[in-house]
Formats: structure tokens, sequence, C-alpha cells
């Protein structure tokens, strides 16, 4: 579920990331048209603002020259004055004469000091631009007859264009932010038809990696999707075959695998009759042979005509002894009468114990637990398993301690047999396997058989530690 959520985030964020891709191009698109807009419309209300004060400043040069040669300098007044009223964007209108000096001007409360009067010799028109406590004033100067009679100055403010271009700019922001909204709306609509066809395509692929190798992925019309689609169909079709295909092979194999089992556990109770078969026969007829010739020998003795004869008679009695000893041991080894008359503890016990004298080890030996209706496989499975761990540790560890832990479980029997020995590497585990030796394939076999676990681990002193695990009342042999 975390998964799937992941992967819906995804795929929403892929939708977000076009969406948002979108409307930063359309964002940067316009803060690029509004700055082109305001460069060029204020360039233009500039340069419109200027043309307007130079013509205003020409006619009023041109209508100057007689109010002034006549000294009419109330004409001069109230021309100057209505020339003011009838443009918004005028601040200010002055008249000079030659010398400069001023015939009349619109300032109500005198000529600010900002305002140079320097125009000696200035025969062309001229702009000057500075800043007031009102603003940005553009002054433009035409003179009367190139200078010879006076000059006309015209001061044109910005104040008014200023908010008509900014009144202009909100109407544009106000338009730019509907393209923006209606952007969006086109940028989410388009985001979510290109992303349609991937969360149709993403769906199937949940679907298919959870199994469903039956669904198929619809075409939309687009050429690339079509082909993924395309692809996720023909995908699915060599999934649904080669599940097919493995689903028999693991049919079969799982067949032969039984067989396999089968087989082995027949050859392992088969090997266990034929040992105690051979057991008994050791313990009923080679042992009272064996008996039955020692005491003929012993009587034998009892008859001889000399000492030499009666010696070579008890020497031969004595080897005998020693033989039917080893038969018997060798029987017990075989098919211990322990395990059936006693039970899987008492014989390990009695085994263990006669192991570590043998070979001159010291045990410890620790059993637990209550040993209640243990399978005769299971128990057989055991004793064969630690007759099988005591040999490769007097044969291959070096060990001179040995310990034993059986624990008799209501689910489980565990075994631990450790050592201090030299130790096992995954060298010589490898080794064990090349030469396939029957020893630790047979241990392996008679627990996985018996639906087990075996483990072959470093001890706590060093050496070499098996761990063996064995459920109660699962599967057995056979």
């Amino acid at each position: 579920m975390i998964k799937d959520s992941f992967k819906f985030l995804h795929l929403r964020s892929f939708y977000y990331r076009i969406l948002a891709m979108g409307f930063f191009i359309i964002a940067l698109l316009s803060v690029i048209l509004g700055w082109i807009f305001w460069k060029s419309f204020n360039d233009t209300i500039v340069q419109q603002l200027d043309k307007r004060g130079e013509e205003i400043a020409k006619h009023l040069a041109g209508v100057s020259a007689n109010y002034i040669l006549t000294e009419d300098v109330y004409t001069l007044y109230e021309t100057i004055a209505q020339m003011e009223k009838s443009s918004e964007d005028v601040r200010y209108i002055l008249v000079l004469d030659y010398k400069g000096r001023i015939l009349a001007h619109t300032f109500k409360n005198g000529i600010p000091r900002e305002l140079g009067l320097d125009v000696m010799g200035l025969t062309e028109p001229r702009k000057s631009i500075f800043n007031s406590n009102e603003g940005i004033i553009h002054d433009l100067m035409a003179p009367i007859d190139k200078g010879t009679i006076g000059y006309v100055r015209v001061g044109m403010t910005e104040a008014n264009v200023r908010n008509a271009m900014y009144r202009q700019l909100q109407f544009v922001f106000w338009a730019i932010l509907l393209v923006c909204v209606l952007a969006c709306f086109l940028s989410s609509s388009i985001s979510g038809y290109i992303t349609r066809p991937l969360r149709q395509l993403a769906r199937v692929a949940d679907a298919i990696r959870n199994g469903n190798h039956e669904i198929k992925a619809n075409l939309c019309g687009d050429r690339e999707i079509d082909k993924l689609a395309s692809d996720f169909n023909d995908m699915t079709t060599s999934l649904i075959k080669a599940n097919k295909d493995n689903e028999e092979l693991l049919k079969e194999l799982q067949n032969k695998e039984q067989m396999r089992g089968t087989l082995i556990a027949k050859l392992m109770t088969a090997q266990e009759d034929e040992r105690k078969r051979i057991s008994r026969e050791f313990h009923d007829e080679t042992s009272q042979a064996l008996t039955s010739l020692m005491l003929t020998m012993r009587a034998l003795s009892a008859n001889a005509q000399n000492e030499e004869q009666k010696q070579a008679l008890l020497l031969g009695r004595d080897v005998a002894a020693d033989i039917l000893a080893k038969v018997r041991n060798l029987a017990v080894e075989l098919r211990p009468p322990e395990l059936d008359d006693l039970g899987l503890g008492a014989a390990i016990i009695q085994y263990s114990n006669k192991f570590a004298s043998d070979h001159h080890l010291k045990l410890n030996l620790l059993i637990s637990g209550e040993e209640e209706n243990v399978d005769g496989q299971i128990s057989m499975a055991i004793y064969r398993i630690v007759q099988e761990g005591f040999s490769n540790i007097a044969q291959h560890s070096k060990a001179d301690c040995v310990s034993l832990k059986i624990d008799f479980k209501k689910e489980a029997i565990e075994l631990i047999l450790s050592d201090n020995g030299k130790g096992i590497s995954d060298d010589d585990l490898l080794k064990a396997k090349e030469k396939r030796r029957l020893g630790l394939y047979g241990m392996q076999e008679r627990v996985e058989l018996l639906q087990g676990k075996m483990e072959i681990r470093e001890s706590a002193e060093g050496g070499a530690e098996l761990a063996v695990t064995i459920p109660q009342n699962k599967g057995k042999m056979g």
C-alpha cells in the first residue's frame, strides 16, 4: 500500500512538474512582455511629452515675437496663461527677452531657485530634465528669431502621463493575471491529458507486479504511448506463457523432488532395517557361535594333555572372547537396543559416554525437556546425526573436549554438538561438497526429509558447532 502511494505521488509529481513548467514559462513570458511593454510605453510617452512641449514652445515663440516687440506684456501673459490651462502636462511657461530677463511667467509663487535662467547665446531649441519636489520636469526652450528677440521655456511634468501609464499598467497586469489563470487551467488540462495514459500504464505495471497478468493496456491514439502500451501487452502475453511454462516445470520438479525424497526415505528405512537384521544376526547367531566356541575351547583346555596345549586353547578362547566383545559393540552401533527399549535420550547418553571414553574426550552432556512420544524415524535420525557428528570430531577436529546439548521441546527437538578443535572453514565445506562426503550429506538429507534445519558454524570455543532443529509431528520419511 505504501509503495503504491509513493508511485501515485511520483505520477502526481510528474503531473505537477508539467503544470509548474507550463506556468513558469507563461509567467516568464508575461514578465518579459510586461517589461517590454513598460520600456516601450515609457519611451513612447517621454518622446511624446518632449515632442508636445517642443511644439508648444515653438508655437509660443512664433506668437510672442510681436507682443515682445510691441511690449504688450498683458497679452503675452494672457497667451501663456491660456496655453498652460489648455494642456494639463504643462507645469510652467517662461518668456524671456534676448538678454535673459523675464518678461512673463505662469508661476504663482515666484520662480523656483533650481530653475536656471542662463540662456544667453542659444540659437537652437534645447531640452533639459531635472527633478523637482513635484517629480521629473522636462524643460524645453525655443529661441525667438534665433534668440535675437527672446526665448520661450516650457516645463512639462511627467506626473499626469505617469498616472495614465500606471492605470494602463494595472489593466495590463490584470490581463496578464487572467492569462496566467487561464494558462494554469490549460496547463492542468494538458498535463492531465499527457499523464493519463502514463497513469494507465503505471496501473497496468502495478497489476502485473501483483500477479495479474491478464490485464491489458488500452490504446489512446498517441503513437508513442500506443507503442509502449503494445509492448506492455506483449510483455503480459509473454509473462502468461512463461508462467505456465514455469508452473509446469515447477510441478515436474516437485514431483521429481517428492520422488527423490520418497526414494531416499525408503533407502534409509531399508538401510536401518538391514542394520537391524545384521545386528540381530550378530547378536543371535554370531555371538552364540562364538560363545559356544569359547565353551568348547574351555572344556578342551581342561582335558589338555600338556600345559602347552592348555595355554594354546586358553589363548584361543581369549581371542574368541575379544571377537565376541567387538561383535557385540558392532551390533550395538548398528542398532542400539536402548533406542527401542529405553528411548532416544538413554541411547545417546550410553553412546556418548562410551565414545568419549574410547577416544579420550572430555564430555559435557546436557539433555533437557521431556522425551514423550518421539517418532521412531526422528529418534533414529537424531541418533545417526549424533553418531556421524562424533565420528567427524574424532577424525577431523583434533579436539579434546566435546559438548552435546539436546532439548526436547513440544514443537521440536534441538541438538547442538560443539568442540574446541580446529574448526571447519568454508573451504572445508566446499571440499566436502566437491568430494561428496557421505557423512555431511547423510545428516543433511535426514534433516531435510524431516523438514528440519541444520547449520554448521564456529563454536564459542573456536571449534565447529553443529546445530540441528527437527520439528515433531510434521513430515515423516517414507
